[in-house]
């Protein structure tokens, strides 16, 4: 069949064409690739016949062979697709050359509604083709068309059967492997997937080694009868054989692997070593309850041994692994039940070993699980029953005693929680304190008779005043996943408060007497009083305790003189006095009389004097004043002076209360007459050692 050409037509001929008289044919549109969906020219105007057809349902058919078919591509939207019968799990090789070294069409594998299957794009011609692989026996659909602009013309194809596959790609096509020999193979194609079933009996470790003279890396996958695998495809795969059956091997190459025609491999199996105990519930080992241990070994990541042991209703069961010379911790343990639910797991922690126990709620089979985590080698281990549990959960099956007792027991599980229930007297204070003990992170919980929680303590021990009489429950329990065994508890009746939290029945101080105390929780409040006389000097001392004088407290002057133990106290007037220890445990309080003020603190108290005057005084504290009276005529100078330290500060104050001025020497003149007061006082922000000083008027 002859074409026509592209030479310049007449413009008659192209009345409907949108292009001008003389024009050529109109090539790709700008922008538009000619591999894309728009309708080739000849579509549009069909004066070019099409030598193939563009699309699956009027492909040319072809032979798969080693002779050559031809064609053209009249323009670049040209599209020429070819039809052939595939056999199933073939590789075929689709390749065309142009005479010219035109580069930028490209080759497609399409199927029967045009979808392209796998694209090859031609460059650097020749190229090298497309290959691909027929899974089934089908008719098969290649196609030819332009990438880049003003590609066409005419070309030379070939279509090539390169042979069936070696080996299937799943189970079921699988090449049987005879184990302790030498499996080989060649992956034809980059997305080659070669299988061989090996079996293998249950218990034993294995490495499969892949070698490949021709690509690297050769990578295989390992998959169970179980249909686990060992995981992402890699060059060597370790795996355990947990149960008895054909073990599916899947050869590959490595993602991102050019494309592999006819790349030669070999598989190699070692064995390993065999497992002492089974990986999985089925085939678990049996375990009778022993004080003496017995020994095992993880033989790295991939390893699990399985116990299973029979639990009886009620009794309690516990698996533990002890820490091996040179190591730090013990293998990872997880305990399920028959059902494989989870009910107890073991914790890591540095220097203790790990352990896993049940309280059985029902007669039932039992499996513990020893895993790699962050073990791996030997361990040792032992099963053991602790019988019943040897006090109940909960109030209704709690423990009854009574105060003052000790109160023992061992946390058996994770989960367990002791019981007490014992009498308590309103106004009563009550002590739990730990005493010894191998069970670490307890926890301490009373709660009253209705279950409602009073005080919740992790730090071993705990007090509580009673509010009301009832018999009240005492948990003991974990307050971390890991610390059980045993524990002793000193529960005491400390009997009622020692002291009064009120001033209404506050406990009396005599001078002299030192009284003992005890708080016996951050909030009590221990409440004294004493009796003090007007101008007589006191020494208050608490050991151990912080306290503070209760408003209104205007019968005493108090300094603070030893932090927080001392205060100096100066009465100003004859009363009681309540203090309040707010701090401290145990502590001692006690009243010491130190003597009498000499002269009054105030001008309702000053000492009369006449003037000219010389006398020796006392300052007793450091904040002691002492004031005198005097009765003086206005207009008459005096001089007063406190000798006997620099710090020493004499104030002048005339009849109505007003400070008389006076010069640096003591001397002033009254400005009204009657009686003047004159206050003796240290100076303030000065370390005045107190004691004996000399005062003088004239």
């Amino acid at each position: 069949m002859t074409k026509l050409s592209r030479r310049p037509l007449l413009c008659l001929v192209y009345l409907t064409l949108p292009i001008g008289c003389g024009g050529e044919l109109p090539g790709p549109v700008e922008g538009q690739s000619p591999a894309g969906g728009a309708p080739s020219l000849h579509q549009r105007a069909p004066l070019l016949l099409d030598d193939h057809g563009d699309i699956s349902a009027t492909a040319t058919p072809v032979q798969a062979s080693a002779s050559p078919f031809t064609g053209t591509l009249e323009d670049s939207f040209d599209k020429d697709v070819f039809s052939f019968q595939a056999k199933a799990q073939h590789f075929y090789r689709f390749q065309c050359t142009f005479p010219s070294l035109r580069p930028g069409w490209q080759h497609d594998r399409i199927d029967a509604r045009n979808s392209p299957m796998r694209t090859e794009v031609v460059w650097s011609p020749p190229g090298r083709g497309l290959y691909f692989k027929a899974v089934a026996q089908e008719v098969a659909y290649v196609r030819l068309s332009a990438r880049a602009f003003a590609v066409s013309g005419p070309y030379s194809c070939q279509l090539v059967d390169l042979g069936a596959d070696d080996h299937g790609d799943t189970l079921a096509t699988a090449t049987p492997w005879v184990p302790d020999t030498l499996a080989t193979g060649v992956l034809e194609l980059r997305e080659d997937r070669d299988a061989f079933a090996i079996p293998l009996p249950r218990g034993a470790f294995y490495r499969l080694s892949c070698d490949s003279p021709t690509f690297t890396p050769c990578q295989v996958n390992v998959v169970a009868p179980s249909g686990v695998g060992t995981g992402f495809l890699e060059n060597t795969a370790t795996f355990n054989a947990t149960h008895p059956g054909d073990y599916l091997v899947e050869v590959a190459t490595a993602p991102g692997t050019d494309v592999v025609i006819r790349g030669a491999y070999s598989l190699r199996l070692e064995h390993l070593e065999d497992d002492d105990h089974a990986d999985t519930s089925d085939n678990a080992t049996r375990l009778a309850p022993s004080p003496a241990p017995f020994s095992g070994k993880l033989s790295g990541s991939v390893d699990r041994d399985v116990f299973a042991f029979t639990a009886l209703q009620g009794h309690v069961y516990r698996f533990a692994c002890d820490i091996l010379l040179g190591r730090s911790l013990g293998p990872t343990l997880v305990l399920r039940d028959r059902a494989g639910q989870y009910v107890e797991g073991s914790s890591f922690v540095e220097g203790m070993g790990t352990s896993v126990a049940v309280e059985a709620p029902a007669a039932a089979d039992y499996f513990v699980e020893l895993s790699h985590g962050a073990y791996e080698g030997p361990y040792r281990c032992r099963f053991e029953e602790l019988g019943f549990d040897d006090h109940g959960d909960s109030a209704t099956q709690a423990t009854e005693v009574s105060l003052s007792t000790l109160l023992t027991g061992r946390i058996e599980t994770r989960s367990d929680v002791d019981v007490f229930t014992f009498p308590l007297r309103p106004g009563h204070s009550y002590r739990f304190q730990w005493v010894e003990g191998t069970a670490s992170n307890t926890s301490f919980q009373l709660n009253d008779a209705q279950g409602k929680q009073l005080q919740f303590s992790t730090l071993n021990w705990m007090v509580h005043e009673a509010t009301e009489e009832a018999m009240y429950q005492f948990e003991v329990k974990l307050s971390q996943t890991w610390g059980t065994g045993t524990y002793a508890i000193q529960a005491t009746d400390l009997g009622p408060d020692d002291h009064a939290n009120l001033p209404e029945g506050a406990t009396l101080l005599e001078v002299g007497q030192t009284l003992p105390g005890w708080r016996h929780r951050n909030d009590d409040v221990d409440v004294f009083v004493f009796h003090v006389e007007e101008n007589n000097l006191y020494r208050l001392t608490c050991s151990g305790c912080g306290l503070i004088f209760l408003q209104p407290f205007g019968k005493v002057l108090p300094l603070h003189v030893a932090n927080p133990d001392s205060y100096l106290l100066d009465a100003i007037d004859t009363g009681p006095v309540h203090i309040s220890v707010v701090s401290g445990s145990s502590y001692q309080l006690s009243l010491a009389f130190l003597g009498k003020d000499d002269h009054g603190d105030d001008t309702a108290r000053a000492t009369p004097i006449t003037f000219p005057l010389r006398l020796s005084a006392l300052m007793e504290t450091p904040f002691d004043t002492d004031v005198f009276s005097v009765n003086l005529r206005a207009g008459q100078p005096h001089r007063v002076n406190a000798g006997g330290h620099p710090t020493m500060v004499v104030t002048v104050l005339d009849p109505e209360g007003q400070e008389v001025p006076k010069t640096f020497e003591g001397d002033f003149t009254p400005r009204l007459p009657g009686i003047h007061h004159l206050r003796v006082q240290t100076s303030v922000g000065y370390d005045f050692r107190y004691g004996a000083y000399q005062f003088a008027l004239d």
